[in-house]
């Protein structure tokens, strides 16, 4: 709730923002991963049905038009049906005209033409029974277009013959002064255009498009107003509805900004992308205005999102249209991290030659900017990103050192202090890949302190602490914490199953996987996991439906195909058995687990020479000792054959012919 409404002041928030909600936009340098607008959702979701739980309220949502629902929209209803499935708190009904929606398993009723009788109570009873018989007919059974011909009938103008119900709609609204149709433009626009009256969106679809834009203009701003002030939420509609698409994307360029900061990166580019995509609005302004930010903003969230191929070629654009802009050390810096971190594989010579140029460009233009120090420690911090990829650590180490001390120096320990958070953040990442781990706590506990509501910071030092032996129960604090802070966060629950299996709570890890897949159902990792916890169990048919549902969503991992082998052999089923391993093998021929399985299904099944092999592989490329084990079994076994077969030969040759 706090990240939806980030201006918001509430007693109701269990917990203080963290520095990505409190920080203002100019000191904001976070960006959510992709995932998070799911978790959002998640956590909007549980709330709502708590809330309804504690009221004992039940709740039937109908919903006009539905087919012009934001996916955001369309998720959230998915999420309150399948969250509450069982008390059946939200129900939903969704008017579709147009036949666009699919939701898995709703029950669809498909309404046919309306009846003369089911329309009459929209028609003046003082019209004769023929003339209504005329517009039902003209109407098609249609109630919106049968009430609008009723208001131009009873105008005077004819409904049946030559015209079509459209056009006799158009000749009404011609019998209409400009004041009198500007005044039904400005009801309808002020409606949110959800009136259910064909006479007036057909006045909004013909009327002056500059004075429809004119009031969605006002509107917007109102609304914006009114969630800037914390008081509503942010509003879409109105700036969405504007036809000039200049205006358009200038009054987008704000809200864009605020989606952005929550991480509705889906209900962004939901409406974005056709601006992105326009080459006109590409080159608009003059390099510094707020629409060239909206556009490099969506430009650096696509590259996050793996969208580098439409990502880069804008950032290139924009830098040759305007190189002197104030943006940009952002796009440099963005082009940097593309090539360095998003794309894949990543590119860390040209991710260098990008974050040396930012810094070159940095000196060259931005010497006298108020912002200097912040710019250039922000093009280090990509620097020194690129460098830990290149295994130079120190120098990794050395960029993020200084920066931190450049922006203590001209800022203090309060201005950009989500920036230097990241900065100490950075150091213990670097400290923890070269196994330097009390000195990545110290970095990461610093990090905590700065910004101590931050659930990925506890979640990092769960991780880290789950690394050093004896702090298993301090690393449990640390996943502990970070749900608390951010309840939907299924990482935090993915690890803790980690640790907790390892100390051997399978009850708590299986807990912790559960609620991973009521976030995200479709993480394989978590089917994956249950299905090692059941198999460990001696369960090998409830282990062979997690590990079903981790092959629907990733079948291209070989320890889960050998897991799936292993779970059909325990289950008697030796065709099914091979054919996983083989695909395990497809996938790495050098799986050592999976080629001392199969040596051993090969066997059973009486194939010792084609199990030699395996066993054989498995020992030279695994060295585990149960490896060698299983090949002296089948040497053995193969030995005592021979000899077998050898003593039937001596005794057929010592029988008398």
């Amino acid at each position: 709730m706090k990240r939806l409404f980030p201006l918001l002041v509430s007693e109701a928030f269990t917990v203080p923002k963290d520095l990505t909600n409190t920080s203002n936009k100019e000191e904001r340098t976070r960006f959510y991963h992709h995932e998070y607008q799911n978790k959002l959702l998640v956590g909007l979701a549980e709330f709502l049905i708590k809330c309804a739980q504690e009221r004992q309220d039940r709740h039937t949502i109908v919903i006009d038009r539905a087919a012009a629902l934001s996916n955001s929209a369309k998720n959230l209803i998915k999420l309150l049906v399948r969250l509450n499935d069982d008390a059946r708190l939200f129900r939903f009904v969704l008017i579709d005209y147009e036949q666009r929606l699919y939701f898995p398993d709703a029950s669809e009723v498909h309404f046919g033409r309306y009846s003369l009788q089911e329309l009459g109570p929209l028609l003046d009873q003082d019209l004769a029974a023929e003339k209504q018989r005329q517009i039902y007919e003209a109407s098609g059974g249609n109630p919106l277009i049968a009430e609008a011909l009723g208001k131009c009938a009873a105008a005077g103008l004819p409904v049946i013959g030559y015209l079509d119900p459209i056009a006799t709609v158009d000749l009404y609204l011609a019998s209409h002064n400009t004041g009198e149709r500007h005044s039904l433009l400005k009801s309808y626009i002020e409606s949110d255009c959800t009136t259910p009256d064909l006479i007036a969106q057909r006045n909004y679809a013909t009327f002056e498009q500059a004075a429809a834009d004119h009031l969605h203009e006002q509107l917007h701003r109102a609304c914006l107003d009114r969630c800037l002030a914390g008081e509503a939420p942010l509003v879409m509609l109105h700036a969405l509805s504007i036809r000039d698409k200049y205006n358009r994307l200038e009054l987008l360029a704000e809200p864009s900004q605020i989606l952005q900061s929550i991480g509705l990166y889906d209900l962004w580019f939901g409406y974005f992308g056709e601006l992105f995509a326009d080459p006109a609005l590409r080159t608009y302004g003059w390099g510094d205005a707020p629409v060239n930010a909206a556009f490099i903003n969506a430009a650096f969230v696509l590259y996050s999102l793996g969208c580098g191929r439409a990502s880069v070629p804008y950032l290139d654009e924009f830098y040759k249209t305007f190189p002197k802009s104030r943006y940009t050390p952002t796009v440099l810096y963005a082009q940097s991290m593309t090539y360095g971190r998003y794309q894949q594989p990543v590119n860390l010579t040209l991710a260098e030659q990008y974050a040396v140029r930012n810094l070159e460009t940095i000196e060259r233009d931005f010497r006298g900017h108020d912002k200097y120090d912040y710019i250039k420690v922000f093009a280090e911090n990509a620097y020194a990103y690129i460098k830990a990829k290149q295994e130079k650590y120190v120098e990794a180490l050395a960029l993020c050192a200084e920066g931190l001390g450049k922006m203590l120096k001209a800022y203090g320990d309060e201005r950009f202090k989500l920036h230097q958070s990241i900065l100490i953040y950075n150091t213990s990442q670097v400290y923890e890949l070269i196994n330097e781990l009390s000195r990545a706590e110290k970095q990461l506990r610093e990090a905590i302190a700065c910004d101590p509501y931050y659930g990925e910071y506890h979640n990092d030092l769960g991780n880290l602490l789950s690394k050093v032996p004896g702090r298993e129960a301090e690393a449990l604090e640390a996943y502990a914490r970070a749900i608390e802070l951010c309840p939907p966060y299924y990482e935090a629950h993915l690890n803790r199953a980690a640790l907790r299996n390892r100390m051997g709570d399978a009850a708590g890890a299986l807990s912790d996987l559960d609620r991973t897949l009521v976030i995200k159902p479709n993480e394989w990792r978590a089917h994956f996991e249950k299905g090692n916890i059941l198999m460990r169990q001696d369960r090998p048919k409830a282990a062979l439906e997690s590990y079903l549902s981790a092959a629907e969503i990733n079948s291209k991992n070989p320890d889960l195909q050998s897991n799936l082998g292993l779970a059909y052999s325990e289950l008697g089923k030796a065709t099914e058995s091979i054919a996983h391993y083989l695909r395990a093998l497809e996938l790495n021929p050098r799986h050592a687990p999976t080629h001392n399985n199969l040596a051993i299904e090969y066997f059973n099944e009486g194939r010792p020479d084609i199990s030699l092999n395996h066993a054989t592989v498995a020992v030279e490329i695994g060295g585990d000792p149960d490896y060698l084990l299983t090949r002296v079994h089948i040497q053995r076994s193969l030995e005592a054959d021979l000899a077998s077969r050898r003593d039937r030969a001596c005794a057929s040759s010592a029988e008398p012919s």
